[in-house]
């Protein structure tokens, strides 16, 4: 009974994946991304705009994603994250009318891993809030 369950855990994991529609996004970061409530990722001119299976995505929701799902992405291949070119990401809700922007030029990441850095204050002040499906401009 317990590897029925098992096989059937697997088969729903996979599934849920599957549905994920993700438009040039590496598969190392597309690996990154699984389990996260993700619908769609796309990746365009160093842009990564995701939109999420949530109603709505708080600053926790977005701040703890970016640092468990993109900056730690940096910090365990950085030579690869190098090769994505990424420079924005944004996390917008289920309907595309909410959400949040990082900025993720430069070194941003490997610097909110240093030792005693707050990692929400850090991505707070690289943030912006996004409405009715844009983002502000990068400054």
């Amino acid at each position: 009974m317990k590897k029925l369950f098992a096989l059937l855990a697997c088969t729903a994991c996979t599934l849920a994946a599957a549905d994920t529609a993700f438009t040039n996004v590496p598969p190392t970061l597309q690996k990154a991304l699984h389990g996260s409530a993700i619908q769609s990722a796309r990746l365009d001119a160093g842009v990564l705009r995701l939109q999420m299976d949530k109603a709505q995505v708080t600053e926790l929701v977005y701040a703890t994603f970016v640092f468990h799902n993109i900056c730690a992405q940096q910090w365990r291949h950085p030579e690869q994250f190098a090769g994505y070119g990424l420079t924005r990401v944004e996390l917008l809700n289920t309907g595309a009318t909410q959400g949040f922007a990082f900025d993720a030029r430069g070194d941003v990441c490997a610097e909110m891993g240093q030792m005693g850095k707050n990692f929400r204050s850090f991505i707070a002040q690289r943030t912006v809030s996004c409405d009715a499906g844009t983002c502000p401009a990068r400054p």
